[in-house]
């Protein structure tokens, strides 16, 4: 095998790492907070990136200079800030509110065009 640009030597550096940090005791406050998480928090942040992630897509292709965020100040009920670079605006989302807003982007895609023809 190849050794160099991503070949064994990648691999052994990955599997050191991984036996580093396999063999380094936890904390009290990282298991505490390994063991407090609620799964359905940590399912409802991953939704909310993705949902940012798709709101920076959008707003990027659209020409629009919005910057989105995920607000977790309130630990049980995080949400998404948009703020408006150009006037200081912001508002927060839920994730069913993103995905509206993301949905109404979509739906007059062609528009124009089947207008013209």
């Amino acid at each position: 095998m190849k050794i160099g640009a991503g070949g064994l030597q990648a691999m052994i550096a990955q599997d050191a790492a991984r036996g580093l940090e396999a063999n380094r005791p936890k904390t009290p406050a990282e298991e505490a907070l390994l063991q407090s998480e609620d799964p359905n928090l940590r399912r409802l942040l991953r939704d909310l990136n993705k949902a940012v992630e798709r709101m920076r897509r959008a707003a990027e292709t659209y020409n629009h200079p919005l910057d989105f965020r995920v607000n977790t100040a309130d630990k049980k009920r995080p949400k998404i800030t948009a703020r408006d670079r150009r006037t200081g605006a912001s508002r927060d989302f839920t994730l069913e509110e993103a995905e509206a807003w993301l949905g109404g982007l979509g739906g007059n895609r062609g528009g124009k065009l089947d207008g013209f023809a």
